[in-house]
């Protein structure tokens, strides 16, 4: 990644949003505690970023929502935390209400958001919208210590990738570092599952802790 950014010329936002955001999926995917502070400061530096780049969407929802929910988590997982090896209680699955209410929120805000990207001009606005919405049922799952939340993030990172993609392809070569982490946080965002599902046994005493 440091090479990257050496033969890219990018500037030190970039540097420090690849190098948190790698840290933020690795220890999210081991499901430790840390991935909820670490996350909250990466987060920080990405709505900046987002903002050069006129992703008003993610500025929105990163801003508005995405840190405000991992400031809850922080204090969330504290609660409900394995201090066998450091990393949260796995929980098996919402309650059919939750999960009611959550579709119920992703729609009605679906619709929100996009009128309201629409209204400031957001770049590549549907999969902005996308983007917006996957990142907040992510977010919410992971606070919530549900394992699914890593197949949120991977449909989301995809997303995230694509939309760095574009700005590339139209000339800032800058930014291919931060396209490259995007690609490192698909890949581990498969791990995570698998990592969160053996947590997940381990804590039933269905495997060896």
């Amino acid at each position: 990644m440091v090479t990257l950014t050496i033969i890219f010329k990018a500037d030190w936002l970039t540097i420090i949003c690849s190098i948190l955001g790698i840290f933020t999926v690795f220890t999210q995917a081991k499901g430790k505690i840390a991935t909820q502070f670490i996350g909250a400061v990466y987060f920080g530096f990405y709505v900046f970023l987002a903002w050069q780049n006129s992703y008003f969407g993610e500025v929105a929802v990163y801003a508005g929502l995405i840190i405000p929910m991992y400031i809850y988590g922080i204090i969330h997982w504290l609660r409900n935390r394995d201090k066998n090896n450091n990393a949260i209680m796995v929980r098996k699955n919402l309650p059919k209400a939750e999960w009611i209410i959550l579709v119920l929120s992703l729609v009605g805000l679906s619709f929100g958001f996009y009128f309201l990207l629409q209204y400031f001009g957001t770049a590549q606005l549907i999969f902005s919208t996308v983007s917006v919405i996957l990142s907040i049922l992510a977010v919410y799952l992971l606070a919530r210590r549900i394992k699914y939340n890593q197949i949120a993030f991977f449909i989301n990172d995809f997303i995230l990738g694509t939309l760095w993609l574009l700005v590339i392809l139209n000339g800032d070569l800058t930014l291919i570092p931060f396209l490259v982490m995007c690609l490192f946080f698909i890949v581990y965002d498969l791990y995570g599952l698998i990592q969160w599902t053996k947590l997940e046994k381990k804590q039933k005493g269905l495997l060896p802790l």
